[in-house]
């Protein structure tokens, strides 16, 4: 109940903020309107804030603007009659041009509002398709390899979490989480033997091993459109910061949801099971990550990782999911 009540409380704010925007608007269109002195002219400027309501907040507040505007121009053109420029012909003449003013205005916020609520619709579609293909995806990388399944939902909530500690923006927040689920995608094209063993990995293997993050490039790149942000954060997700990593980058060179994956990735990896190895428990997996701070590790992501290491060592969701429950 209390949860409701926040929300309905945050949403009145959020419309009541809103909604003061657009009425300043239109009080500071109504303003310089009284002072020009060919206000005929100038009626065309209350399209400003009543286009601008309807681009950024809907034909609702698109309306709201055009109302008020009317209203306004109503009481001026009524109150200081000898201030309008067509007065010599007559209040009714004054009255139609002020009606017919009005009334393409209420037209021109409808229709640019529903045009706005159209392409807010039709992002919201092509949001959720975006999703369900990233959510499919990350199914098959599951299915790639069963060894470590889960393991990319783990780390991109994981690196969601980082994200939001180093102060990343909200797009930036969900690239980064959808580029961490998808950060194995490349082992797609990795043979299944290297995959799956059990000991070391020879050189050569290795080589092949490091293609996936080229792999998962490859993959997404024909892609296009937004998914082309978060090529480099998949590309670089195993940079080390002092420069050792797979392309050599180094320091801040590497994209900084790159350097937030690669903290997420080594966390999750430590703390499962593995073929070679049973999983660490998460307190020396932290102690692993924060012994190579300055070096595999960008030291201002491992600051943050320890600011949230509580949250996640207590997280029995995550827990669950790295026993299969």
């Amino acid at each position: 109940m209390e949860k409701i009540a926040k929300r309905i409380f945050s949403d009145y704010l959020r419309f009541d903020k809103e909604l003061i925007i657009i009425l300043l608007l239109v009080t500071i269109t109504a303003i310089i309107f009284f002072f020009v002195s060919n206000q005929r002219a100038f009626l065309n400027f209350f399209y400003l804030p009543v286009l601008l309501g309807a681009y950024f907040y809907g034909k609702r507040y698109a309306a709201l603007a055009a109302i008020f505007s009317i209203i306004l121009v109503g009481i001026v053109a009524y109150t200081y009659p000898e201030t309008f420029v067509l007065k010599s012909k007559g209040k009714l003449y004054r009255w139609l041009d002020i009606g017919t003013w009005g009334g393409f205005m209420l037209v021109t916020a409808y229709l640019m509002g529903h045009l706005y609520e159209k392409k807010e619709q039709t992002s919201r579609e092509i949001k959720r398709t975006y999703q369900g293909i990233v959510e499919m995806l990350s199914l098959i990388i599951d299915a790639v390899d069963q060894q470590t399944q889960s393991h990319s939902y783990r780390v991109s909530v994981i690196a969601e979490r980082l994200a939001r500690q180093v102060g990343c923006s909200p797009d930036e927040v969900e690239n980064i989480r959808i580029a961490a689920l998808l950060h194995d995608l490349g082992k797609i094209g990795v043979s299944k033997e290297i995959l799956v063993k059990v000991g070391r990995l020879s050189e050569d293997e290795r080589e092949h091993m490091k293609t996936h993050t080229k792999n998962a490039v490859g993959i997404l790149e024909p892609v296009g459109g937004k998914v082309l942000e978060l090529l480099p954060l998949i590309l670089n997700h195993h940079e080390s910061y002092d420069g050792s990593g797979y392309n050599a980058m180094i320091g801040d060179n590497i994209p900084i949801g790159a350097r937030i994956i690669a903290v997420a990735d080594v966390y999750d990896a430590l703390t499962s099971d593995r073929p070679y190895r049973k999983a660490l428990a998460p307190s020396q997996a932290r102690t692993e990550i924060t012994t190579n701070s300055g070096i595999q590790f960008d030291p201002y992501v491992v600051k943050a990782f320890e600011f949230v290491f509580p949250e996640l060592e207590s997280d029995s969701h995550l827990f669950a999911l790295k026993l299969g429950l």
